[in-house]
């Protein structure tokens, strides 16, 4: 039976992901939904700010401007392609993220939410992941926070974004955690999985993600201790079929996630296929989806 609130509008700052500088696919989203009000959010890599990241910026920063009540958040890779922690450190790469910091800042993003490092408890996130040497990474998201932070005209806010789920040396949010000084707001991404359990009822897939080491009851008491505001700046559904053994086509993910970002700074739906497919794929969870989140 569904619960009441299952037919109810979430009151929650609203964002999505729709692929790579898409700016219209954001708009025909809010379209949709009926809303006023969406946020925008994308993944840049610090290495292309001569090609692609001079592109983007420019893209993100018209949109922005063109509406009222619009944000952006910004994914960022905490090393370049090819790069690693010792050049990262020794300041090999501190142009690349000056430049970056310039770039958006020059386009009307300079109070753009910022998630440095996202997912750095995911092994294969990239590598910037922080599974294997903690430290390195506690020091490298405080360099690139400070390097952006220092720019004219800058007031990022900084989202210290992870997954569910501890890895390698990562067991709680507070390994990879680089200081209260350093963060404005924490971040969990989550999507409706549990790894290799494909018999799993949705609302046992749901209390995995409540009640796992760092899930989102760990979540909830580290942001309440740092007294910082909380985020879900990646979450959606996910085609069942593989090891990551998503729930498929389930509204009952939409409801609880429904309830679960009320109290959020912001949240934004992945609706662009990295493998779990897009809202397109789910017809029962994209009409809840709707219920939920649309105006």
């Amino acid at each position: 039976m569904a619960m009441p609130s299952e037919g109810a509008i979430t009151p929650s700052r609203l964002g999505v992901y729709v692929g790579p500088g898409k700016t219209d696919a954001v708009d025909n989203s809010r379209t949709w939904l009926g809303r006023s009000q969406m946020d925008a959010t994308d993944y840049l890599d610090p290495s292309e700010n001569i090609k692609w990241n001079q592109y983007a910026t420019k893209y993100w920063g018209d949109w922005k401007k063109a509406g009222a009540d619009r944000d952006f958040v910004l994914g960022l890779h905490l090393l370049p392609k090819g790069g690693n922690f010792a050049d990262g450190l020794s300041g090999k790469y501190d142009d690349q993220f000056r430049t970056l910091a310039d770039l958006m800042i020059k386009n009307g993003l300079g109070n753009s939410v910022i998630r440095p490092g996202y997912e750095g408890n995911n092994k294969n996130i990239g590598p910037w992941q922080g599974t294997d040497d903690p430290a390195a990474y506690r020091a490298m998201f405080r360099k690139v926070v400070t390097l952006m932070r220092a720019r004219a005209g800058a007031a990022f806010q900084f989202d210290y974004n992870m997954a569910v789920g501890p890895s390698g040396k990562v067991t709680s949010f507070e390994t990879l955690y680089p200081g209260d000084n350093y963060v404005d707001i924490v971040g969990l991404n989550i999507y409706d999985v549990w790894w290799q359990r494909p018999a799993a009822t949705p609302s046992q897939r749901w209390n995995h993600s409540l009640t796992t080491v760092m899930g989102v009851n760990d979540f909830k008491e580290f942001a309440a201790a740092h007294k910082k505001p909380k985020s879900y700046p990646e979450w959606g559904l996910y085609q069942k079929g593989d090891s990551y053994a998503g729930g498929g086509d389930s509204p009952y993910f939409i409801d609880r996630m429904a309830e679960l970002v009320q109290d959020s700074e912001y949240q934004a739906y992945f609706d662009h296929d990295w493998g779990g497919g897009t809202l397109d794929d789910f017809p029962n969870g994209k009409e809840q989806y709707r219920v939920r989140f649309g105006g």
